[in-house]
């Protein structure tokens, strides 16, 4: 206890020899205690006398404890060398009161001394929760919190009363009548409290029956089928319809009231709603009474009020008219379509209201729809927050609403669909404030969550065989906060190695004028399921692309490649028809039975210098060292030639590009709406070794199957189309398409990467004439500088075991002992790697669904699935034919069924898919694949 005295005057002991107290309970009005509504009137009386005339000398209080003596002297109403009379005490009294923070006040004198005992309310040591599970123990506790009951706060028993009915009747809303709340206040020392609140939920009690009562015009079935609440079928046994909510029925009831007014019945109500509750709190009976009140037609439609000389251009926004059906839908329609013309000329506060007027005689309806636009508004000023990377400059670009401008409802949306579209955030969000002090001013405030726009990854190991690989790439389509795409790649693998630099400014100029260019050197095996092939390249390109309009642009690219083929044993006949010599081989033997120098005989067998050998007796295809026949005279019966036969190895090539696109997509990735259109076509220039065009489209389709978005049909497509002209007459075949997998292009999911489409003919190779690839090797005896042949241990002659010939055959056909080299055509009639074709036409139909414990949806996208298309040829070789390669057959569609994952990493897109294809004998399938870095 301790005891305030205002000034240092003499302090003893305290008495009350005589006093009129004063206790309030929970701060109510003073009462007297028992006691002194005992006393005798005359001691009142003298007690009374006790305060008139006398003049503070000093205030002294007793009895508080935690709270500070200068809270308490500001609260006194009174102070030293006030006079005092017999209303001060009650005045004292009301005053700490007010406070709340006593139980128990006390005002006397002690002679010149105004004496004040007070008795301090305890503070809430701790609040403990126990039995709640449907109800959050932290909104509990913020809901005490609201009611001044938290944790180092003074108690009050009556707050407390009041939060254990609010937390019942929040219970009974959700359906649980039998939940109970018991609460236990104990004290502790120091005058403090604990409280703990043991909550029994009940259970919830479930919907028996409902019942409508007063529909004529239609049944109570169907206006139940309106109803998110209600009894299940047995089917229905995880569904929580039959559970009753007080909001989800109110929900319900608004429902059923937009029904009828949507239909024409303007005069509908519903009368009453008594629910009936079992004694055992389990069930629940509910009544709904209601008064159809008849259809009602449209008889007048008007407009009143400021029409800002528009009335011609709001009028056209009205979608109601005379004769009309009346239908509360199509008021309120009108009413946000006009509202937004209005907001699109700088009225952002307009207001249109749409007002029936019932004429029961003949069930019409008067309709007038008011418009205050209010003072046409400017923007005072755009601002942004979230993006912590991005500079302002890039987000403040896309504005197509301007400050000091009148504000745009349009041109503020275009602003913010145009952010989303740029890919660098998760979302985007835009609010609109009114200025203080002015009517005619906004501030526009755009807010954005950033997001991974970009990957980058290190990769080093091993792959089979002891292969090794390295990968190390940077991409990013907002690089250092600046919107411009920056890539870089490095990489050393099995099947490639190269390095690659990427940039684009999407605004190298104001207007929206983009400027780019790229440089690479690569070297490629042929990767899985493509045919033996490997080719070394390098090139360079510069592209620039215009806007057309808001959702439409232009683009051209001007590039340059070098290329040059390699091809082996394995190369396939499409690529080169006949064997590669070897340059270590100078000769032939005249005769097949006999290819080999004899040791002990001292014979060689007779040979033919290569260099002498007619083209004609060589298998057509001959490339490398005879470079001087690029066009051989085949003859009959001869394979196709390939294409290194007709065209080389080495080829430079200037090519153009030039692309249309448009897109309404809502946001630049894992779109949910709109729509995206690109036509691209590549064309080598005159000059170049190669002449073909490419023809390419890509399309992307999105229509919400619901209003939020979380059901989404998506369709997308891939053609493609390739032909040489001039003196090509082929699409280069490293140019091909692919199909399978989740390859770039032909996207064909449940089947391998890149292996649909026509496929190779087997390659050809010289023989040593037993059948096997190679050359004959030891055809010569080694001789000394004098022409002498070098003897080894065994008598004999050495053979030179560095020398070489090709293997012969008999010319088919001739009398004479021609022979041409021996060839051996690999394995042609099986099956080999996918070569690709000249025609794409690949196309998924999805449907989006939402993934459930998943909040952030802008980064992760789920999907059922249907992937159809192929790979064909307009080029095929004979072989080919014999093997199914043909041009567009729609009977060669392939077909893939399944559910796929999206999810925007921070190190890139991740996809995960589980296919059932629907393919033929000899495809190549897959039933489950991932991929990083390439989203779908």
């Amino acid at each position: 206890m301790h005891r305030l005295r205002l000034l240092p005057i003499l302090h003893r002991t305290f008495k009350r020899p005589c006093f009129l107290p004063c206790f309030l309970p929970r701060a109510a009005c003073g009462l007297l205690t028992a006691a002194v509504l005992g006393m005798a009137a005359a001691p009142a009386v003298q007690a009374q006398t006790q305060f008139r005339n006398f003049t503070i000398a000093d205030i002294i209080v007793d009895g508080y404890q935690r709270i500070q003596p200068g809270v308490i002297y500001d609260l006194i109403p009174v102070n030293i060398g006030d006079e005092v009379n017999a209303t001060v005490p009650a005045q004292v009294i009301r005053a700490l009161a007010a406070s709340k923070y006593f139980d128990e006040i006390a005002v006397l004198r002690e002679g010149n001394v105004l004496v004040i005992t007070v008795l301090e309310r305890p503070s809430v040591a701790e609040i403990t929760i126990e039995g709640n599970s449907v109800l959050e123990t932290d909104d509990i506790i913020n809901n005490m919190a609201s009611a001044d009951i938290a944790e180092g706060q003074i108690f009050t028993r009556a707050a407390l009363e009041l939060i254990r009915q609010g937390i019942q009747d929040v219970y009974s809303s959700r359906g649980r009548y039998g939940a109970a709340v018991d609460i236990d206040v104990r004290d502790l020392p120091r005058n403090r409290v604990s409280i703990k609140l043991e909550i029994d939920e009940g259970e919830e009690s479930r919907i028996r029956h409902i019942n409508i009562v007063g529909n004529k015009d239609f049944e109570e079935e169907e206006l139940l089928d309106l109803f998110e609440l209600g009894t299940k079928s047995w089917w229905q046994w995880l569904s929580r319809r039959n559970r009753y909510s007080r909001e989800q029925f109110t929900g319900d009831l608004e429902r059923l009231e937009s029904f009828y007014l949507d239909q024409g019945y303007v005069a509908f109500s519903i009368d009453s709603t008594p629910i009936a509750i079992t004694p055992d709190r389990e069930e629940v009976y509910i009544t709904i009474n209601i008064t159809e009140g008849g259809l009602y037609t449209v008889n007048e439609v008007e407009l009143a009020g400021d029409l800002v000389e528009a009335e011609r251009n709001l009028r056209a926004r009205v979608l109601v008219f005379p004769g009309q059906t009346y239908s509360q839908a199509l008021i309120t329609a009108s009413e946000e379509f006009m509202v937004q013309f209005l907001g699109n000329l700088g009225y952002a506060f307009a207001k249109a209201t749409g007002v029936p007027t019932m004429n029961p005689e003949d069930q019409t309806v008067d309709v007038t729809f008011i418009i205050d636009p209010g003072n046409r508004t400017y923007v005072n000023r755009i601002t942004f927050s979230g993006n912590y990377s991005t500079a302002d400059e890039v987000l403040r670009r896309e504005m197509r609403q301007l400050e000091s401008a009148p504000a745009s409802s349009l041109q503020i949306e275009q602003s913010k669909v145009r952010l989303e579209r740029l890919g660098y955030f998760e979302s985007v969000q835009v609010e609109t404030e009114q200025v203080p002090g002015t009517d005619d001013q906004i501030d526009v405030h755009y807010t954005v969550v950033e997001q991974n726009f970009g990957s980058i990854s290190f990769q080093v190991g091993t792959g089979g065989g002891g292969d090794y690989f390295l990968s190390a790439s940077l991409q990013a389509q907002n690089f250092l906060g600046t919107g411009r795409t920056v890539a870089m790649g490095l990489n050393r693998s099995r099947f490639q190695k190269g390095i690659s630099f990427q940039y684009l400014d999407p605004y190298y100029t104001p207007d929206g004028v983009s400027r780019g260019f790229s440089i690479y050197g690569r070297e490629i095996d042929s990767p899985f399921s493509v045919s033996n092939y490997n080719t070394t390249s390098f090139g360079a390109s510069f592209n620039f692309s215009y806007p057309i309009s808001e959702i439409s642009g232009i683009g051209f690219d001007a590039g340059f490649s070098h290329t040059e083929l390699g091809t082996n044993i394995g190369s396939v006949q499409e690529i080169v028809a006949g064997p590669a010599l070897d340059d270590r081989v100078k000769y032939y033997c005249l005769s097949n039975t006999n290819c080999t120098a004899n040791a002990m005989t001292e014979m060689e067998p007779e040979l033919g210098m290569l260099d002498d050998l007619e083209a004609r007796y060589l298998y057509p295809g001959l490339h490398q060292r005879s470079l001087e026949h690029p066009h051989i005279d085949f003859g009959d019966g001869s394979p196709t030639p390939g294409f290194v036969d007709k065209y080389g190895t080495e080829f430079d090539n200037f090519t153009v590009t030039t692309n249309w696109y448009r897109s309404t997509l809502n946001r630049g990735q894992l779109a949910t709406a709109g729509a995206f259109h690109n036509f691209s076509l590549e064309v080598t220039l005159p000059g170049s070794d190669l002449e073909y065009a490419n023809l390419r489209y890509t399309g992307q389709y999105y229509w919400p199957v619901t209003r939020n978005r979380n059901w989404v049909l998506a369709l997308r497509a891939n053609l493609g189309y390739g032909i040489g002209y001039g003196d090509t007459d082929e699409l280069p075949f490293f140019h091909n398409y692919f199909a399978g997998g989740l390859s770039s292009a032909g996207v064909l999911r449940g089947f391998e990467e890149n292996s649909l489409g026509p496929e190779s003919s087997g390659g050809a190779c010289y023989t040593t004439g037993g059948g096997s690839c190679g050359v004959v090797r030891g055809v010569k005896l080694l001789r000394d500088g004098a022409g002498e042949l070098i003897p080894n241990e065994d008598g004999g002659a050495q053979i030179d075991m560095e020398s070489y010939a090709y293997a012969t055959e008999p010319v088919r056909g001739s009398t004479t002992n021609e022979v041409q080299l021996a060839v051996n055509r690999i394995q042609q009639n099986t099956n080999f790697d996918s070569f690709g074709g000249n025609i794409l036409t690949t196309a998924t139909l999805e449907l989006l669904f939402p993934l459930p414990f998943v909040e952030n949806r802008s980064r992760v996208r789920s999907a059922f699935f249907i992937d159809a298309g192929n790979v064909f040829s307009s080029e095929c070789t004979p072989l080919q034919i014999i093997k199914g390669c043909s041009g567009f057959d729609t009977g060669e569609i392939r077909y893939s069924a399944g559910i796929s994952v999206t999810y925007l990493s921070p190190f890139g897109p991740l996809t995960f898919y589980v296919a059932r294809p629907f393919g033929k004998d000899g495809d190549e399938t897959k039933t489950f694949d991932f991929t990083i870095g390439t989203g779908f």
